[in-house]
């Protein structure tokens, strides 16, 4: 499904995890059209605490691929290899 669908129509699961109608999600699409899942809490300056975000590869519940770690960088503009040696 990467870059070629909407998140969420891989299957209907995922889709009513997305949705929120009854709960605050904790899979949403973010800036650039990534995919990210909340996988924990950070206390925050002001004592309210804020969500940690991680990109979501493949679909939590049909296994999907739904995005790569390349679609990722370049949708969020970090285009630079995190692999390769800095001169």
């Amino acid at each position: 499904m990467s870059g070629n669908g909407t998140f969420g129509s891989c299957c209907v699961e995922l889709k009513e995890a997305m949705s929120g109608e009854d709960f605050e999600p904790l899979i949403t699409v973010g800036e650039g059209d990534i995919l990210y899942m909340s996988v924990g809490l950070i206390e925050m300056e002001d004592d309210e605490p804020g969500m940690i975000d991680h990109p979501v590869f493949f679909c939590p519940f049909c296994g999907t691929k739904l995005q790569t770690a390349d679609d990722v960088r370049a949708k969020s503009g970090d285009l630079e290899d995190e692999d390769q040696p800095t001169s």
